[in-house]
């Protein structure tokens, strides 16, 4: 310390003046006394200045030395003090045992110790608020609050515990020891059973205890290694919820202050703010990216994370497949048992897919019952065809559903990056091309992508947009064929069948078309117009005068098992006047298998009803005598490959007699269907056959032609009125008869447009 200092120092210049003052008053008593007794004054003088001096500079010197000694320890002081104010660790003023300032310097430094853990743990708090307001990481928040924990409390060791989910039936515990010297953190998962539970409170408190809110392992591993015996707890609560618990162990009972109960709190607070931000960020993140009914994958995200492999796949040597899986008949799942039982199914597919999966693959739902894979280490269409295969076998077991076996199956489409390695992104379109190439081949199979499927894809799309223009515009139209009975020749109904009137390519017949649009899911919306228009142009035959006994109409599997199917025909019905009998229903074979229970519910309450249900193409599905006991269906139509080569002493002949017996026994009609030549047709009459059509007997035609040619004018009682035919005996039904549930359920059909109907020239 510099003289200067010193000088400018009041405190330093008032003591060298005390201490100076001290020193000469008794010298100056001394003097008195001398001069008093001495026979020299001068000489006594001389001695008394002597000692005046050697006692000014020892007293000086001793105040230098007692200022410098106190001005040291304000300067430490205030040191301590200003690293304080600047926020840095404080600096510690050393305490020396019988120093005036050993009180003030050990109070100040708990002071100090109190402000400097402060000041760090808003730190560390603001590095939180930081790490929360960027993106919430869990283990970075997680050591944050440890090191919290740590500088608060003084603990041997700090635990932070956080609960998955809402129930709280597991726990994520990090721990961290106060002698790890690289502050390595340990992370352990815990089920929580009912004794861990106890310690879960849902609103803010404390306690300091023997016991702890941790398993017992880990309890007993912390008194062996780290000697603790005592435990500090706190909740990480809010809106009656638990996120965690925050736990300070130590080696001895210790007592925390009511500040760091405060500090800890705050902590608790701060990160039950940052775990709450990243509960949300974490749903938003599911409702936007993951599928709430198989956990997996959705659409977007699926594309998401094709693009990251695709980006870090070998170009040299690409390794990626990717698959389209559609189940097979699940529609009817959804219709025999209810969407919810659907849902239920689509949870076990997503379960058996992950099960022959490794941890590389992806697998997602794309939506309904659609699903998409990426193989990240496929090295040939060999091994994806494997892959392939294990999937259907594992789709085609049956699914358990409410106490039901139900059977689904799966198609699959396969593109591998090596076979269209410019198809980026493209490559979900070509498996789901190749897909859509295994169903239409049957389904329960598998098909890889081909470049001609591209444009076959083109094509498909080009017609999608011409055939929803098709429904805009009206150029579908009916062609009529007549059904006659073999035994009096006379008109016993017509088969309305659909034609395109496409504006470019002419006259299209079903086959151009229609499996085009049952695969483009337009079907439902044609078949209801064919139904639509084929009950319109009965009522128009019969305002003529024209006696055309039954129209029949096919439904497709599109339309039968829709829950809305039996309201729309009864609607139709009703608006249009067209009496139940007069309708002929056509299915397949097919259509009553895997319709399941919801279709043939609605053909027993159209057969009910009085609609005639016929099975179209008898006998080359897989019907068995049991669906024939059992089904609705009064109507058996022979497919026309049992009569091309009929004869009275062929196979076939000896099967189309036998079809024809067994359901004259169960009391049910029989029509033959392609009957083009004279020996067919004499045969079927002479074998009963009920029913006939085909060329021979009338080509599909127009309406008008239908009414110059095979209708006859309906007969006129005595009072000049026509009277009904056998098939329009029964009254038309009336929407008076239904509930008005009914009627708007029926409303929200495909039909559109209201029915303009004729009245009937003989009401």
């Amino acid at each position: 310390m510099s003289a200067l200092r010193l000088l400018r120092s009041g405190f330093a210049l008032r003591t060298i003046v005390q201490i100076l003052a001290i020193a000469l008053l008794p010298l100056a008593c001394a003097g008195t006394l001398l001069s008093l007794q001495s026979s020299s004054p001068s000489h006594a003088f001389g001695i008394l200045g002597a000692i005046a001096f050697g006692t000014a500079c020892a007293a000086l010197a001793l105040g230098v030395w007692f200022s410098r000694r106190i001005l040291a320890r304000v300067d430490e002081l205030a040191r301590s003090a200003r690293s304080i104010a600047t926020e840095k660790a404080p600096v510690p003023i050393p305490v020396r045992q019988g120093d005036e300032f050993a009180d003030l310097a050990g109070a100040f430094n708990d002071i100090a110790r109190e402000t400097g853990t402060v000041v760090a743990v808003q730190a560390l708090l603001a590095q939180l608020d930081e790490a929360m307001l960027a993106r919430v990481d869990i283990p970075v928040l997680a050591r944050t609050v440890l090191r919290c924990i740590e500088l608060i409390t003084r603990a041997e060791v700090a635990v932070l515990g956080l609960f998955d989910g809402e129930e709280a039936q597991r726990a994520q515990l990090f721990v961290q020891r106060k002698e790890e010297r690289n502050r390595r953190v340990e992370q352990l998962r815990v089920e929580l059973g009912a004794d861990l539970k106890r310690y879960v409170p849902l609103s803010p408190t404390f306690r300091s205890s023997t016991d702890a809110p941790l398993p017992t392992e880990l309890r007993e591993r912390l008194r062996v290694e780290n000697g603790v015996t005592q435990f500090f707890a706190m909740p990480v609560c809010g809106n009656n919820q638990s996120w965690g618990m925050i736990v300070a162990c130590f080696r001895t009972e210790k007592k925390i202050a009511d500040g760091q109960v405060k500090l800890l709190a705050n902590v608790s607070g701060r990160l039950m703010a940052g775990l709450r931000s990243a509960d949300r960020e974490r749903r938003l993140h599911a409702l936007a990216f993951v599928d709430s009914i198989t956990g997996m994958p959705n659409r977007a995200a699926f594309q998401t994370l094709l693009a990251h492999k695709l980006q870090a796949d070998n170009a040299e040597e690409p390794r990626i497949g990717v698959f389209v899986i559609d189940l097979d008949r699940f529609k009817q799942v959804n219709e025999a048992f209810g969407h919810g039982a659907g849902d239920r199914v689509l949870a076990q597919v997503a379960k058996r897919m992950r099960e022959d999966l490794i941890e590389d693959d992806v697998v997602a739902r794309l939506g309904g019952d659609e699903f998409a894979l990426i193989l990240s280490h496929v090295a040939s269409r060999r091994d994806a065809a494997m892959v392939a295969r294990k999937l259907i076998k594992a789709l085609s077991r049956p699914f358990q559903v409410d106490g039901h076996d139900v059977f689904t199956g799966a198609s699959v489409g396969i593109a591998m990056r090596r076979d269209c390695p410019k198809a980026g992104e493209d490559l979900l379109k070509k498996a789901e091309s190749a897909m859509y190439r295994a169903k239409s081949s049957g389904r329960n199979r598998l098909a890889f992508y081909e470049e001609r499927m591209n444009a076959s894809s083109r094509r498909r799309s080009r017609l999608e947009i011409e055939l929803r223009n098709a429904l805009k515009n009206r150029e579908f139209l009916l062609h009529y064929q007549p059904q006659i009975d073999l035994a009096s020749g006379a008109l016993f109904g017509v088969e309305a069948l659909v034609r395109w009137q496409h504006p470019a390519r002419g006259l299209l017949y079903p086959g151009d078309f229609i499996e085009d649009a049952e695969a483009i899911g337009l079907i439902p919306e044609i078949g209801n117009w064919v139904m639509r228009e084929a009950c319109l142009q009965y009522t128009r035959w019969r305002a003529a005068g024209l006696d055309v006994p039954r129209v029949a109409v096919n439904v497709s599997n599109g339309q039968l098992p829709r829950s809305n199917f039996l309201g729309t025909v009864r609607r139709l019905l009703a608006e249009t006047g067209v009496p139940p009998a007069a309708l002929e229903i056509e299915v397949t074979e097919t259509m009553l298998v895997e319709g399941g229970h919801a279709a043939m519910q609605a053909l027993d309450a159209l057969a009910t009803d009085g609609v005639l249900i016929a099975i179209d193409d008898f006998g080359t599905g897989y019907s068995s005598f049991n669906y024939l006991k059992t089904m609705p269906a009064r109507v058996l139509k022979l497919d026309m490959s049992f009569i091309v080569d009929v004869g009275p002493d062929n196979d076939a002949g000896k099967i189309v007699s036998a079809i024809i017996n067994m359901a004259h026994a169960l009391q049910k009609q029989v029509v033959a269907e392609g009957i083009e030549r004279a020996d067919q047709l004499m045969l079927l009459k002479k074998l009963g056959c009920d029913r006939g059509q085909g060329y021979l007997l009338g080509r599909p035609t127009d309406a008008e032609a239908i009414a110059r040619t095979y209708a006859r004018p309906l007969p006129l009682d005595a009072m000049g009125r026509t009277v009904r035919s056998p098939a329009a005996q029964s009254p038309a039904p009336s929407l008076a008869g239904y509930s008005r549930d009914e009627v708007d359920a029926w409303n929200e059909d495909e039909f559109g447009e209201q029915l303009t109907v004729p009245r009937f020239l003989d009401d």
